[in-house]
């Protein structure tokens, strides 16, 4: 079959590839789950609040998780994700065409992205690593085109990638270095560095991320400490400095390996390779680079998946490079084979999941069912909607985000991390407490309330333990059941009537 006239019109293959995100990884894990996943779950509780940021996160993933939510349900949030890939997909072939690839070697630079696991499987799971995409792609667009046509829009667009990049997270700022890198290696850095553009757009994105700094300086960082934690461990020893830069590389090596076999494959077939001096191999590398050596300076664990952004440009570089475009059906068959693993493997993991796995994934909990019992419970005591729910991130968030009431959630119980509440307010407005027993509902050995919360009964004296919620998992065929421990903390003015 003669694909040319097809690969010539570029505009039809990007439909084809968007639709296919759009429509195959928005209904597959519709029809699969039976609740959000936890990243979503978590960044649309946090944009219930709409705050200038939250205990793990700056605010702009949560608001933007809040809003197609509220238009579409769970479905909006899965079609945000891959609004997220397509968008970033169309600026790297747009980057692609400014780096003087041919339209085909930047069409295969795309459509090969859906070798990669992060842009297919667990891209269903939108979190702050995929509202980023976008803005490296497009920022590494807009910064090369500014070095080339010194317009001020092209910087000021700069600016704008880097300052909502940084307020989705903060790990977005690295999409600066590949892009200082490329100037470099193109032979533009000095010239950049001495323009006004550079600092335009310093400037720009200074301005967009400066409400959310000041709500970190009145929240005593926490964002900030969260991320620190979340790299580091306990305890950190000398070998920490050398393994986990290792354990970082051979992560993404296995991530990429599909697409780089591809190339050695056809390497070997296309004797003459060639490797433009464009930029897109430092466009490619060092961000991976930067993290790897700060964890080789600190000692920090690298976590898998702040790599999502990274891989963005590697066709641009490894597209040429081992002349892909030479073995054009090879690589179709490639995208087609892996697209076929990876859905195949998520309706299998996710939508029989319930039928071939004794523990329930978290996306086959029974979100409304449990939503529904929470809800009767308060109402059963309660005029007034249910205010403040007091639970973990996920049964909270599942609350939050099921609820027609959507209440707040008092995480972990944990007021550091919940700073629109406080225990003054949880005893004016009541709550409920929210926790997973076991589950499996006949199982002897249950989690207290006392080991889950171990200081909520001296911190609300008046908390009153309820009888447990006894939910069947959905979808299963062996009827196994859910244990969810409630206990119930009465508003004042209810305590007053009592009285």
């Amino acid at each position: 079959m003669n694909l040319q006239p097809y690969l010539s019109r570029p505009s039809i293959v990007l439909t084809i590839w968007s639709l296919y995100h759009l429509i195959v990884w928005t209904l597959l894990p519709l029809a699969c789950n039976t609740c959000l996943p936890l990243d979503c779950i978590e960044a649309v509780m946090w944009g219930s609040e709409w705050q200038w940021g939250y205990d793990k996160h700056p605010p702009l993933s949560a608001w933007a998780a809040q809003l197609f939510a509220m238009a579409l349900g769970d479905a909006g949030v899965y079609l945000l994700s891959q609004l997220c890939i397509i968008s970033a997909g169309l600026g790297i072939y747009a980057l692609g065409k400014l780096l003087k690839l041919s339209t085909l070697q930047s069409l295969l630079a795309v459509l090969l992205l859906d070798t990669i696991y992060f842009y297919q499987f667990i891209s269903v799971e939108f979190n702050v690593n995929y509202l980023q995409l976008p803005f490296w792609a497009w920022g590494w667009y807009f910064g090369i085109r500014g070095s080339l046509q010194k317009n001020p829009i092209n910087w000021i667009a700069l600016g704008v990638c880097v300052g909502l990049g940084a307020l989705t997270k903060y790990i977005a700022v690295l999409l600066l270095i590949p892009l200082f890198a490329a100037w470099y290696r193109r032979g533009e850095l000095k010239e950049t560095l001495t323009s006004y553009g550079i600092y335009l757009a310093g400037m720009v994105s200074i301005l967009l991320f400066l409400p959310h700094f000041l709500w970190m300086k009145s929240n005593d960082w926490m964002t900030l400490t969260y991320g620190i934690r979340r790299g580091a461990s306990d305890e950190t020893f000398f070998w920490h400095h050398l393994w986990h830069p290792v354990e970082f590389i051979l992560s993404q090596f296995g991530i990429l390996l599909p697409l780089l076999l591809l190339c050695f494959l056809c390497r070997r077939k296309n004797k003459e390779t060639t490797s433009p001096r464009n930029g897109a191999k430092e466009l490619c590398l060092t961000a991976y680079a930067s993290i790897v050596i700060i964890s080789a300076l600190t000692g920090i664990s690298p976590v898998t998946m702040w790599a999502v952004p990274m891989p963005l440009a590697i066709g641009l570089w490894l597209v040429p490079a081992s002349q892909l475009e030479r073995s054009v059906k090879k690589c179709l068959w490639t995208v087609a084979a892996l697209s076929f693993v990876f859905t195949t493997a998520y309706a299998v993991t996710f939508g029989a999941g319930p039928v071939i796995r004794e523990r329930p994934h978290r996306v086959n909990y029974p979100g409304v069912a449990l939503v529904q019992a929470v809800e009767q419970t308060w109402n059963e005591r309660n005029e007034s909607p249910l205010f403040i729910v007091i639970a973990d991130e996920f049964l909270g968030g599942i609350v939050n985000h099921y609820s027609p009431d959507q209440p707040q959630v008092m995480i972990r119980a944990n007021l550091q991390r919940s700073r629109t509440l406080s225990d003054e307010l949880v005893s004016q407005q009541g709550a409920l407490v929210l926790w997973l027993k076991s589950r499996k509902a006949s199982d002897p050995h249950h989690a207290p309330l006392s080991r889950v919360y171990p200081d909520l009964e001296s911190r609300f004296p008046q908390l009153v333990s309820l009888p447990d919620l006894l939910i069947p998992w959905p979808r299963r065929t062996d009827q196994k059941i859910g244990r969810y421990g409630i206990a119930y903390i009465p508003p004042k003015k209810l305590e007053s009537a009592h009285d």
